[in-house]
């Protein structure tokens, strides 16, 4: 590899950071440059403990004496704490080494793999991702007349949290080399993903050519579609069954909720809607499946991490399978006509994470640590 010039001469060559969160809401790519690695050594000035992501900040001084401050983003406090990690590990004042990723463009920020404590060389926080138990799992819950629960068993808390995958592709699809926020490594394997309308398709590669910056998401726009199940922090089924209805509550997108009727209603004609992020929505239970049929949805967010574009014609057939208490199985159907030349599937699992509510999350928190002082 090349030795980087065009940063301080404290920093070094380092090993690229393999497990990216979103910053807030943004991608990981539009912020950071993964071509380039970097390694920092300096003293901890201040500590951001906050959800979703957790960043420090330290001071480096080079060779000529001058110091500059950077941001170091670290991971979300939640992750960090079930992983065994604590914020009273680290104090202001504290000589660290940090390797990781750099901002693009002039941006003194970087994005943690590691921090190591100089004092006693010990690595700070587990930044890899969290074991999950092999015992096989209890089977679902469920009413008293036999119907799954989507939610908690009787008495217990717990949310659905972590998804097999970070993006949406057609299932039948080949495997595509992609970073986890969607953007594809060769822009060829567009075709691979959806099969495009030519003038999508042409959207699609410019918002992976401008790495994704115009991401709704980042702008703290409620994530509709399918992606509302791919978002940091999770969401929760509340069944209202006297009122005949289930809400959807989010944790990420700035708390959002979403209604799926399930009083026997029509799902309706995207015309007759007001178009909004999660559409209309109309559920029905085949056995254990929820089957939820939306229409009514508005252009101004993205199907998935990458661009995947959609029009107000969208029309979405989800199916939800809870096979056993940790596992939900997720899968849609996207049709839209005027976007795609044919309908297509895709989906992941859904992992559950017991005896935990969803923490307090809203697009705007770490604003100012994106801002380095």
């Amino acid at each position: 590899m090349k030795t980087i010039r065009s940063i301080l001469p404290a920093v070094v060559l380092a090993i690229l950071c393999t497990a990216p969160f979103l910053l807030s809401q943004r991608n990981f790519s539009t912020t950071y440059d993964s071509n380039r690695q970097v390694k920092l050594q300096g003293i901890v000035t201040r500590i951001d403990w906050v959800n979703p992501n957790a960043f420090l900040f330290i001071d480096t001084k080079d060779a000529s004496g001058i110091v500059t401050n950077w941001a170091i983003q670290f991971g979300n406090p939640l992750d960090l704490e079930r992983s065994g990690g604590k914020r009273s590990a680290l104090h202001i004042g504290d000589a660290v080494t940090v390797e990781g990723t750099p901002a693009r463009g002039t941006t003194r920020q970087v994005f943690a793999k590691s921090v190591v404590l100089t004092r006693t060389g010990k690595r700070l926080f587990n930044l890899s991702a969290i074991a999950r138990a092999t015992a096989p799992a209890p089977p679902a819950p469920r009413w008293p007349d036999g119907q799954i629960r989507p939610g908690p068993p009787p008495g217990k808390k717990g949310y659905w949290g972590t998804a097999s995958t970070k993006v949406l592709v057609e299932n039948s699809a080949t495997k595509i080399a992609m970073t986890e926020d969607g953007l594809l490594l060769n822009i060829a394997d567009a075709d691979k993903v959806a099969p495009f309308q030519p003038w999508a398709k042409a959207l699609y590669e410019y918002r992976q050519r401008n790495l994704l910056k115009d991401d709704p998401l980042a702008r703290c726009l409620p994530p509709g579609g399918p992606r509302q199940f791919l978002v940091p922090n999770g969401f929760q089924f509340i069944e209202q069954r006297d009122l005949g209805r289930i809400l959807i509550l989010l944790g990420g997108g700035d708390r959002n909720w979403r209604i799926i009727y399930t009083d026997g209603r029509p799902v309706g004609q995207s015309a007759e809607q007001v178009p909004s992020y999660y559409g209309s929505s109309v559920g029905h239970w085949e056995k254990d499946t929820l089957v939820v049929d939306s229409v009514g949805f508005n252009e101004k967010f993205w199907l998935g991490p990458g661009g995947l574009p959609h029009t107000e014609a969208l029309h979405l057939i989800e199916r939800f399978t809870r096979t056993d208490l940790n596992t939900l199985k997720y899968e849609v159907t996207v049709d839209d006509p005027r976007t795609y030349t044919r309908t297509w599937t895709g989906g992941w699992t859904i992992q559950w994470v017991p005896d935990q509510e969803i923490q307090e999350y809203f697009c705007e928190d770490n604003a100012e640590s994106t801002f380095v002082r």
